[in-house]
């Protein structure tokens, strides 16, 4: 078997490096030699607020586009709730791996009171748990998933209290973290629809690679990529940008359907819709009526 090289760049946090494994496994299996580069990107960096202060978009994928640009990366694997939906020229989608669990777990200490201090940086979970919760108070957090659940073990957070924090279940469950001494309470899409692609991910690869996407295309899963074009699709509808208020969950029901499940929340009030059936089109069109939009 004839050996290439591929040179892939993903984020360095060790969610993004872990699940980036699998794929890269599956690439040196069909013979390919792997260079890794790992980025610290704006949205990495970024420890002062939430990131609905910032403006623009990329925040967790510029560094990787433009290393691509600059013809130092042949491969980007990216967790496809964080890609932008305007993607860069000369990057072309190589696939979109089965999907992991999209829920958002609520994560507690044993002792939180009724009225909770939830940690989040999301205005999506903020607004739509705040329905949920009506006794609960929120509070910025940032960094990574290991050090979101320590501050909910210390219980502490800029020297105020804080209970809880909502942690997507497909990166608790990459990681395999030990959430011993601390109480989860998945939320349901009903409760609160994940962000449009999230527990996806997604490889792009530079147009001349098409080699990567030859070689990746058994890894690519039709379904999953249908729910998160459709999903991907609604945040188009209301203005883009991945830091929209929005939950957007296209869930297969095993009959060809899909089940399409939507909360928008531009201001306090939460704007909910759901449409099942087996035309995305249609799908698309009802769930932009029923939050106002057409």
């Amino acid at each position: 078997m004839m050996t290439k090289h591929v040179t892939i760049a993903t984020r360095g946090s060790a969610l993004a490096v872990g699940q980036a494994e699998p794929m890269v496994a599956f690439l040196q299996a069909q013979g390919y030699e792997v260079t890794w580069r790992k980025f610290t990107t704006a949205g990495d960096q970024w420890l002062l607020g939430p990131l609905d202060k910032q403006s623009g978009g990329g925040f967790f994928t510029k560094e990787l586009e433009d290393a691509m640009g600059a013809g130092q990366a042949d491969l980007l694997i990216h967790s496809l709730k964080d890609v932008s939906l305007e993607r860069p020229a000369g990057i072309v989608a190589a696939c979109i791996p089965h999907r992991e669990d999209p829920a958002d777990w609520l994560v507690l200490r044993p002792d939180a009171p009724l009225e909770l201090v939830i940690g989040t940086s999301a205005v999506r979970r903020e607004r739509v748990l705040s329905q949920l919760f009506p006794k609960a108070r929120f509070t910025w957090i940032r960094g990574n998933v290991q050090t979101r659940l320590q501050r909910v073990r210390d219980g502490v957070l800029r020297d105020e209290p804080m209970h809880a924090t909502l942690l997507a279940a497909a990166g608790l469950k990459r990681l395999g973290l030990d959430l011993a001494g601390l109480v989860v309470r998945p939320l349901s899409a009903a409760e609160l629809p994940s962000a449009p692609g999230q527990g996806a991910l997604l490889a792009e690869a530079r147009a001349d690679r098409l080699d990567l996407v030859e070689a990746l295309a058994a890894f690519h899963d039709p379904l999953t990529a249908r729910c998160v074009t459709l999903e991907r699709r609604v945040l188009a509808g209301i203005g883009g940008g991945c830091q929209q208020p929005l939950g957007a969950l296209a869930t297969p029901q095993g009959d060809g359907s899909l089940l399409l499940q939507v909360a928008y929340a531009p201001d306090k009030a939460v704007l909910r819709a759901e449409a099942r059936g087996c035309d995305d089109e249609v799908l698309l069109a009802q769930v932009l009526k029923g939050i106002g939009l057409s």
